[in-house]
């Protein structure tokens, strides 16, 4: 149960305890606690007072700490993660020759005709200009496998729909060390036939895209000035 369900089960045993401790109308106006009501009432009373000792310990000792602790590991991880997804969309902008590109995730037949021999053979990619698309890809490659690695070791705030993407993606042929276009020798006449590849990684990509932007958005701004957070803010909804 989250802590705003804890927190009103908490007011409401506060509410009893108070109750029964200092208003006269008690449980013996009731028939059905007639004889028993100094037994009910201490029995509620101490169930409730139970409740709330550990509610106390656990908001103190367990909330809080945990609370601090996501301000400072969550805007790591939440720029980490947005990393990973920048560096691939990356990807899709040399494929397109477009550096303003605003839609990242291709369909499988658009993958087609991007991956064709006349397309790929004199890409100009973008802040690598000294390489070709296969020497870029690989450099893409290592510094994803790198980034998602350091995630999963970040600890107990990377939950398990977050493993699952990471998982999937490190697992991908994509990212397969000495796969294809994982090697410098790789034909480029060849892409063509890794199509699916692309497709199913940039599927894993758009899952991750969607899990920052509903979990990382605010600590991932943290990770900047408050007079920048705005300004940034608005461009994380492009």
């Amino acid at each position: 149960m989250k802590i705003k369900g804890l927190t009103v089960i908490f007011v409401l045993t506060s509410i009893i305890t108070f109750w029964i401790n200092f208003i006269d109308f008690k449980f013996n106006a009731f028939w059905i606690f007639s004889n028993k009501a100094d037994k009910a009432e201490t029995v509620i009373d101490n169930l409730c007072l139970s409740y709330i000792a550990g509610y106390i310990f656990y908001f103190l000792n367990v909330y809080l700490v945990e609370k601090q602790e996501k301000k400072s590991i969550l805007p790591y991880i939440s720029f980490k993660t947005n990393l990973i997804i920048s560096n691939s969309n990356h990807i899709i902008k040399v494929l397109k020759q477009d550096v303003h590109l605003k839609e990242f995730y291709p369909a499988l037949k658009e993958f087609e005709e991007l991956l064709k021999y006349d397309n790929v053979k004199d890409l100009k990619i973008y802040n690598y200009e000294n390489h070709n698309l296969v020497s870029f890809l690989m450099i893409r490659r290592n510094s994803t496998v790198k980034t998602i690695n350091k995630i999963l070791k970040s600890g107990k705030h990377v939950d398990d729909e977050l493993k699952s993407i990471l998982f999937s993606l490190k697992d991908s042929l994509f990212l397969k060390k000495g796969f294809a276009f994982n090697l410098p020798t790789f034909d480029i006449k060849k892409f063509p036939d890794y199509d699916l590849v692309f497709f199913k990684y940039f599927q894993d990509i758009e899952r991750l895209d969607l899990y920052f932007h509903k979990n990382f958005k605010k600590y991932y701004l943290l990770n900047y000035p408050k007079h920048y957070r705005r300004k940034l803010a608005g461009k994380l909804k492009c």
